[in-house]
């Protein structure tokens, strides 16, 4: 614990703290934007039968699922091997990324669509169907 605590005294140390913690910050605002901006597009696109609301919202889950995957892919990858020597290394690590970036992808507009189909309900009396 002291080590700790010695730790955190160091301007070093709190720079690469405060540095990650904010890039972690920036990452999960931006996230929660798009899902927002999703989730109103899937909103409208719900309350109104345009083809325009619907392509918006396509649109704007494209734009998500661009992001995440600039997170867990084009990024320095969430690593599976301590070293990546071999080449099948690199692609199993590489598919295993695109793996969880299409899992995440489906849980936020999972829970995107679970929202706006709770709040159409509620709000409005809205049945998806």
């Amino acid at each position: 614990m002291r080590t700790l605590l010695l730790a955190f005294t160091e301007d070093d140390t709190r720079t690469r703290l405060g540095h990650r913690f904010e890039a972690l910050t920036t990452h999960a605002f931006r996230v929660f934007r798009w899902t927002v901006l999703t989730g109103f597009a899937r909103f409208l696109s719900l309350v109104d039968d345009s083809l325009w609301f619907d392509v918006i919202y396509w649109l704007t889950a494209a734009l998500l699922l661009g992001y995440l995957a600039s997170i867990f892919l084009l990024r320095p990858e969430i690593p599976i091997f301590a070293r990546r020597d071999a080449p099948w290394k690199r692609v199993v690590q590489t598919v295993v990324n695109y793996m969880i970036c299409m899992i995440v992808f489906m849980i936020v507009l999972w829970g995107i669509d679970a929202l706006i189909a709770g709040i159409g309900e509620h709000r409005f009396g809205l049945t998806d169907g």
